[in-house]
């Protein structure tokens, strides 16, 4: 590389970011200079015969009158990231990387065999202020994008090289409230071909959560990653979808006999015990408007540490379980008035996004969405309609649900509320297992704790 100088000297290069050479750098990124000294050089390193697609480190001194420090191209990723550089895989084992330094969270081996049909693991990783959008077979994300979940069929050489998988991480382009911008995005084909050109990334700003967005191949813009709303966040006409009426925690407190003390509010109640937490186990009034909620990602229901991943322990990508009362803030209620048809009007999804619609109806969402990735919109028994679910970049999980304080399913079957109610006490949801998808016309008792997945629009 040569910069102007006086004397038109040469000056030994390494190359940045983990690239041992210019032709290992994708031509999808540009680079932008930074400089600690001397003249600013700009964007396009005048004089230079470096041009337009490569990072490289000055890392000697030029002649005085020219630069005086050091020169610096850093690659910019078309996704606002700079993936960090290859990892190597254990023989017989899927790997899991973040490919973030700034990420938190640890995952092991996941054992394969040569060709064989493999359910990976969930993302137990997370990065404030970036979207998860799957895993990707080339760190700098030029490879193959799978979904968290997704069925694949592992190498011919894995026993002998293992496979290793990195963490996508999208940047956040600014706040999920009343986003506008779904017809910027490309559509997602059906045909698996799906590229980081369908997904974006969004901060919801009731609690700084930041989630993957994508449109899918009904045209439509989802969130495709599990809501993760906690209890902490003050819910309002502004930042969230509708919620008319309080959420009320006078169910809860009645149980510690100090409903007289504490005020209705409307922020999601939580207990830190999992075996306190009833889920409004009795179809009574009280607990019409009452919001329970419990986690995974912290202490609730596992005693696992990040660093002991399996497929029924502490995964970030599962998300918040929410009973239907919690999800349609306050709008579903048990009764015959809420019944088969009833679609809530309310949830705890994002201002300007809604809970999906289900139910037989050819109109429900879920269903709408399993036609336009090539379903039937019913009930199927076979593999191929159910990994479209998991696939990239739909990217619904086995996350299971809750009943009473028990966990079931979790690592093998998805379970996802809809707004719509089947009968007094029951909802339609997304179900589906390794075989099976039934697309939103599922039933679900009121008091589970299930999944929710936003779709923008209202």
């Amino acid at each position: 590389m040569k910069l102007a100088t006086n004397t038109n000297a040469t000056y030994a290069l390494t190359l940045d970011n983990g690239f041992g050479s210019y032709s290992s750098v994708p031509a999808t990124y540009t680079k932008v200079a930074h400089r600690d000294s001397g003249t600013d050089t700009g964007t396009s390193a005048t004089g230079s015969e470096l041009t337009s697609t490569y990072a490289a480190y000055m890392n000697q001194t030029q002649p005085a009158g020219t630069y005086t420090g050091q020169v610096k191209y850093t690659l910019v990723h078309p996704s606002n990231e700079e993936p960090l550089q290859p990892q190597p895989a254990t023989a017989g084992c899927i790997n899991y990387f973040a490919n973030a330094s700034t990420s938190i969270g640890e995952m092991g081996c996941q054992s394969a065999s040569n060709n064989a049909s493999v359910d990976l693991w969930a993302s137990n990783f997370k990065r404030d202020g970036y979207g998860f959008a799957g895993w990707n077979d080339k760190y700098d994300y030029s490879g193959t994008n799978y979904g968290p979940n997704q069925t694949i069929t592992a190498p011919a050489d894995v026993q002998t090289n293992g496979l290793s998988l990195y963490a996508v991480w999208i940047k956040s382009a600014g706040t999920i409230q009343n986003w506008n911008g779904c017809t910027n995005l490309t559509q997602a084909p059906t045909d698996g071909t799906a590229t980081l050109s369908s997904v974006t990334a969004l901060t919801d700003e009731r609690d700084s959560n930041t989630y993957a967005v994508a449109r899918l191949a009904d045209g439509k813009c989802w969130m495709i990653e599990n809501l993760r709303l906690d209890n902490n966040p003050e819910l309002s006409a502004s930042n969230t979808h509708n919620p008319s009426l309080p959420l009320n925690n006078s169910w809860w407190y009645s149980a510690d006999n100090d409903s007289n003390t504490i005020p209705i509010s409307n922020h999601l109640s939580i207990t830190t015990d999992p075996a306190q937490t009833t889920w409004c186990t009795t179809d009574s009034s009280n607990c019409d408007d009452q919001s329970m909620l419990a986690t995974n990602n912290t202490t609730l229901f596992t005693g696992n540490s990040s660093a002991s991943y399996s497929a029924s322990s502490n995964v970030y990508s599962y998300g918040n379980y929410y009973n239907w009362y919690s999800a349609t803030a306050g709008h579903g209620k048990y009764g015959s008035n809420y019944d088969n048809g009833y679609h809530a009007p309310g949830d705890i999804c994002p201002a300007g996004w809604h809970l999906p619609t289900g139910s037989g109806d050819t109109s429900a969402e879920y269903r709408i969405l399993d036609t336009s990735m090539g379903g039937t919109g019913t009930s199927q028994y076979i593999q191929e309609a159910t990994n479209k679910w998991r696939s990239f970049p739909n990217n619904f999980v086995f996350s299971g649900n809750v009943s009473g304080v028990s966990i079931q399913d979790r690592g093998n079957y998805g379970k996802y509320w809809s707004s719509t109610a089947s009968a007094d006490n029951t909802v339609h949801s997304l179900g589906f297992h390794s075989s099976y998808v039934g697309p939103g016309r599922n039933t679900a008792n009121k008091n589970d704790g299930r999944m929710v997945r936003c779709v923008a629009g209202v």
